[in-house]
């Protein structure tokens, strides 16, 4: 079908509806997810099991996962007409009816936590269950469009993943789980205010009350860095208990205390957006680099 522009000169987006299924998972969060919970299985197994568990792990894991980014992307769809960035997504934009995409987001729900409570263990179950009610109800439907806490509540959601895959192997909350919670739940908060500060107009236009919007860029960079600091000690208990080696102590330790001078550094930088973009990359290459030195560890010791 050709894609004709109107009076106006601006051209209508084509639609393709698989991409746009696949759009509305949020791919970017569904992978980096998966990766969460494939680090929780490691920590957890020492990548000892061959069994089928890891395969319904993950299985699960996705169907959970992307069915919160549904009923998300269901329950932002007027909000997120008001903002740039999201105002082509499929649901704003008309290319996918409401009504499916609620379906869809219930049933995968649904068939993610069976998959964990049949294949895997009611206790990972349970914690998919509490991401998902976290992310959809808590977060999305009620602190986000009301409370500057929507951040650091909604972290709970983002850190089961790594529980999950741990616990799924272990079948009980041990230290190691309640480790990987706090290493998730401290790292979300100041890597989605770098973003929220990089959007911060885009989020008051949406009337969001995101932290930089009510309190300001400076009192969200200073409240980033309790957060930080805290995961050196987070890192310092995983190694002391002997769930990770020397390697990712110094690995991880390093690409922690260049976030920490980088937030230190935004105390005082002029270029508000790009000391966010570099701000929010380096929150990303902590957290991919400490998990992948992880694992990395487990396979060779």
């Amino acid at each position: 079908m050709e894609n004709r522009s109107g009076a106006s000169g601006h051209s209508l987006i084509e639609p393709q509806p698989w991409r746009d299924w696949i759009s509305i998972t949020k791919p970017g969060i569904l992978v980096s997810n998966l990766f969460c919970a494939f680090a929780g299985y490691c920590l957890a197994s020492r990548l000892t099991s061959g069994d089928l568990t890891l395969i319904f792990i993950l299985f699960g894991t996705t169907l959970v996962v992307a069915a919160a980014s549904m009923l998300n992307n269901f329950l932002d769809r007027v909000r997120d007409l008001k903002m740039e960035r999201t105002r082509v997504r499929p649901l704003p934009s008309g290319r996918l009816k409401p009504r499916n995409v609620l379906i869809v987001g219930i049933i995968a729900g649904f068939a993610g936590l069976a998959t964990l409570y049949i294949f895997v263990n009611p206790l990972s179950a349970a914690l998919g269950f509490i991401g998902l009610f976290v992310y959809v109800v808590i977060y999305t439907a009620w602190l986000k469009p009301t409370s500057t806490w929507s951040t650091s509540i909604g972290g709970i959601s983002g850190s089961m993943p790594p529980m999950i895959g741990y616990c799924g192997f272990s079948n009980k909350l041990e230290l190691g789980a309640w480790l990987l919670f706090l290493f998730l739940f401290l790292w979300q908060p100041p890597h989605f205010w770098a973003l929220g500060i990089l959007k911060k107009e885009e989020y008051r236009a949406a009337g969001y009350p995101l932290l930089p919007v009510i309190k300001g860029v400076y009192r969200t960079k200073l409240q980033m860095l309790p957060y930080v600091v805290s995961l050196f000690f987070v890192n310092y208990l995983l190694f002391a208990y002997n769930y990770v080696g020397v390697g990712y102590l110094i690995v991880s330790g390093a690409l922690l205390l260049s976030w920490l001078i980088s937030c230190l550094h935004g105390l005082f930088a002029k270029n508000e957006s790009r000391w966010a973009s570099n701000n929010f990359r380096l929150s990303l290459y902590f957290l991919t680099f400490s998990l992948l030195m992880m694992m990395i560890e487990i396979a060779l010791f």
